[in-house]
């Protein structure tokens, strides 16, 4: 085409023009439902958002955020609570070693009674035979022979019942020694496994309570930039009136142009007046078309990034942190569950310990009677000797058996005398391990569980809020999930929505096309067209009707020849109206 043909010029640009106008039409529909669909989309997000926000509101409650300290605390108190029925086995153990010794020296006590039992009847035979021998003479030692013979019955009795239950308390011990060493380490082994199974539930909570927290707080930052572009797509949409506008202003200046083609100021050859501005004009309409295109090209990023967006939004990490946080509430429970058990067989442990160890008491009870009756016994044999002597001294050499009888006796009363001092020594250490004994059972008793009780207290009690918290995020994450699917869904039914605005502004492309092909033909067949006109006068044409600043400062760069700026997506639409 030559320029000197105007009719062919003037062909051309009604032609663009009318392009201009169908595109528009266009246009407007596919942007209406684009803006509905994001409109729609957004009202999702904000589901979205009050649910992710209301699961992290109840995970921040202090209630559910109070369970780990308590767990902890019931570990520690957990850890106490062994450890002390640890160390009082072990002192257990210890007093009941020590008694096993103290019954086998009750034993021999009750040995060396048994042996002067069997001497002072022997003495009481032999008095009653010298009694005989001696007639009237010895009838003052007739008394003599009845007290050994009823000192003979009465210790013998007395050595049988103690050997009876020193031999009977000695299984009982043996047998409580027995369990207690095959029970200790049982013990320490229960220890350490609750050790080991609270520390891995402690860790795994705190996970658990960390992705409770984190997970739905970071699925609210996906969603809140999805919000974000989401009203970039919906604000810059509802801004497509100014780019509407734009359009119809560049359809005007066509018109205008052609115009001034058909009625020349100046039909002399060469380039006329006309020439000039119809040049700067083109060059201002494919400045404003570039800057529709750049334009729409942003939309079409920015709602082809949003639409990636929302297609890889996926609510399945929210809905599976209520599964696992009830799971591990089931954990943790599990291990109340253990140490309940735990403390329900140290008790009956401590009442069966304490049953057992009772007899030490009832062992000290007869050893105490015992030590009374050896004492009373080892007066009267030293009273009974220290007569006898000076009776058969009075006798003089008829009495010298008497006499050997009595000097026995005196010697069976240090002997037992020295019995005495071993059953006070007994005594002693009985006294002593009632009082070990008294003190280790303070560890079995019930103010001793009374930390641990309040600790299960507290924690059974964080469990619930917990499992309540779980319910609900595991409530709200379902809801969430249905929300996201709807959007994917309503995604899929928008489609492709940027190639579609790319198709319907697809006519703009090609009006583009012929206006900088009509351009560059006028530059060609006149050099210097773009020389001869007046900016201001052509801005002052031009620039009439425009109601935006952009369109006025995309006039003024073509003007000055100047690129325009490398365009950037945007998320609040056009530059505002002018007026």
């Amino acid at each position: 085409m030559r320029v000197e043909t105007r009719a062919e010029v003037v062909a051309t640009l009604e032609r663009a023009k009318g392009e201009l106008q169908a595109m528009a039409r266009t246009v407007e529909s596919k942007i209406g439902m684009v803006a509905r669909a994001f409109e729609g989309l957004a009202g999702h997000t904000d589901t979205l958002l009050n649910l992710a926000a209301a699961i992290v509101g109840c995970v921040e409650n202090e209630r559910v955020s109070s369970i780990l300290p308590k767990v902890q605390t019931l570990g520690a108190a957990a850890r106490v609570f062994i450890g002390e029925r640890l160390e009082a086995t072990t002192g257990i153990l210890e007093t009941v070693t020590a008694e096993v010794k103290l019954l086998r020296q009750l034993s021999r006590v009750a040995g060396d009674q048994e042996a002067i039992a069997l001497e002072i009847k022997a003495l009481s035979v032999l008095t009653n035979i010298e009694v005989a021998r001696l007639g009237a003479v010895g009838a003052g030692f007739q008394y003599l022979a009845s007290e050994l013979s009823n000192f003979s019955k009465s210790v013998t009795e007395d050595t049988k019942e103690l050997a009876s239950h020193t031999d009977g308390r000695r299984v009982v011990i043996e047998e409580i020694r027995r369990v207690l060493s095959a029970e200790l380490p049982r013990l320490r082994e229960e220890l350490a496994r609750i050790e080991v199974d609270l520390g891995n539930a402690l860790a795994v909570v705190d996970s658990s309570l960390t992705q409770l927290s984190s997970t739905p707080a970071q699925f609210r930052t996906c969603v809140e930039d999805i919000a974000q572009q989401i009203a970039g797509v919906v604000a810059a949409i509802q801004a497509h009136d100014i780019t509407r506008q734009q359009i119809e202003h560049v359809q005007e200046a066509f018109a205008l142009i052609a115009a001034s083609m058909r009625n020349p100021e100046n039909p002399e050859n060469g380039a006329v007046p006309e020439l000039p501005r119809a040049y700067a004009g083109l060059t201002i309409q494919i400045y404003q078309l570039r800057t529709i295109k750049e334009t729409v090209a942003n939309w079409a990023s920015q709602i082809g990034t949003c639409m990636s967006g929302i297609l890889r939004v996926s609510a399945s990490d929210v809905v599976g942190i209520g599964p696992v946080v009830l799971e591990q509430e089931r954990n943790v429970s599990s291990q109340l569950v253990q140490i309940e058990m735990l403390e329900r067989e140290s008790q009956a442990y401590s009442v069966r310990i304490q049953r057992t160890l009772g007899g030490l008491s009832n062992l000290m009870q007869l050893v105490s009677e015992h030590l009374q009756r050896s004492k009373s016994v080892r007066d009267r044999l030293r009273l009974l000797a220290f007569n006898s002597i000076i009776e058969a001294s009075h006798l003089g050499t008829q009495a010298d058996a008497i006499l050997a009888i009595s000097k026995s006796i005196k010697g069976i009363s240090a002997a037992w005398g020295q019995i005495t001092e071993q059953s006070g020594h007994a005594m002693q250490e009985i006294l002593n391990l009632v009082k070990q004994t008294n003190q280790v059972m303070e560890a079995f008793s019930d103010a001793s569980n009374e930390r641990l009780r309040d600790a299960q207290v507290e924690t059974r009690g964080a469990l619930d809020n917990l499992r309540t918290a779980a319910e609900f995020a595991a409530g709200q994450a379902r809801q969430m999930k249905a929300a996201t699917e709807k959007m994917q869904a309503q995604i899929a039914g928008v489609g492709k929505t940027g190639d579609l605005l790319d198709a319907c502004f697809g006519c703009g492309d090609a009006v583009l096309v012929e206006v900088e092909g009509l351009r560059r033909q006028l530059e060609t067949d006149y050099p210097d067209v773009k020389e001869r006109y007046d900016p201001d006068e052509v801005e002052r044409l031009f620039s009439a009707s425009y109601t935006t600043e952009m369109e006025r400062d995309v006039l003024r760069l073509a003007l000055r020849g100047t690129p325009l700026p490398v365009g950037q997506p945007t998320f609040a639409g056009n530059s505002v109206e002018l007026f």
